[in-house]
C-alpha cells in the first residue's frame, strides 16, 4: 500500500491570509468600480433623455419659425414688397446723388488735368463699387492722354482707371478718349 500522509496536523499552515486579503480587496476594487459604472449609466442615461426632449421641442420650435417665415414670405410677395424694396432702393440712389459734391469734383478734376488735356464731357454712375465717372478727354498728342491718365492713377480721390477708348479725330493730330474710374469722396481735399 502506498504512503498516505493523512496527519494535518504535522504539516505547517501555508500562507493564504496574504493572498485572501489581496484577492478581497481587488474585489472590493472591482464593486467600487461597478457601482461608479451604473451611477454614471444612470446619470448620463437621465441626461441623454432630457437632451433628447429639448432636442425635440427645439425642432417643434424652429419647424413653427419656419412655417411662419414662409408664411411671412407669401405675405410679402402678396403685398408686392418687391416694388417697395425696388422704390426703396431708387430713392437710397436719389440721396446718394444729392449728396454728391460736384464742387469738390471738379475741384479735384481741375487740380490733376495737365494743360494741354481738355475734359469734353464727364458722365457719373453709381454701381456696386460705389460713384464712378465716365470721362471724356481730349488732348494734342497722345502724350497728354497718357499725362492725365497717370494723374488720374495718382489721385487719391480716384480709383480703378480704366482707359476704354482712344482715337484721333481731327487732321491737326487731337487725340480723344475715353476712361472711367470711382470717384472716393472721402479722400477728396
Amino acid at each position: 500500500m502506498g504512503k498516505f500522509d493523512l496527519n494535518l496536523s504535522t504539516r505547517p499552515f501555508k500562507p493564504y491570509r496574504a493572498a485572501n486579503l489581496g484577492l478581497f480587496v481587488v474585489l472590493l476594487v472591482l464593486i467600487a468600480v461597478s457601482v461608479a459604472q451604473v451611477y454614471s449609466y444612470q446619470k448620463y442615461s437621465g441626461l441623454a433623455a432630457a437632451t433628447r426632449e429639448e432636442e425635440g421641442m427645439k425642432r417643434a420650435e424652429a419647424d413653427s419659425l419656419r412655417q411662419t417665415m414662409q408664411e411671412l414670405n407669401a405675405d410679402m410677395k402678396k403685398n408686392n414688397a418687391t416694388s417697395k424694396l425696388k422704390e426703396v432702393e431708387l430713392l437710397n440712389q436719389l440721396l446718394l446723388r444729392k449728396s454728391f459734391s460736384w464742387t469738390r469734383l471738379l475741384a479735384n478734376l481741375e487740380r490733376i488735368t495737365p494743360d494741354n488735356a481738355r475734359l469734353i464731357s464727364l458722365r457719373p454712375f453709381i454701381d456696386d463699387h460705389g460713384t464712378g465717372m465716365n470721362i471724356d478727354v481730349r488732348g494734342r498728342s497722345f502724350n497728354d492722354a497718357t499725362q492725365f491718365l497717370q494723374a488720374l492713377e495718382n489721385a487719391k480721390v480716384f480709383s480703378s482707371v480704366v482707359l476704354a477708348e482712344e482715337q484721333k479725330k481731327s487732321a491737326a493730330g487731337d487725340v480723344e478718349f475715353t476712361l472711367s474710374a470711382y470717384y472716393a469722396e472721402k479722400g477728396a481735399k
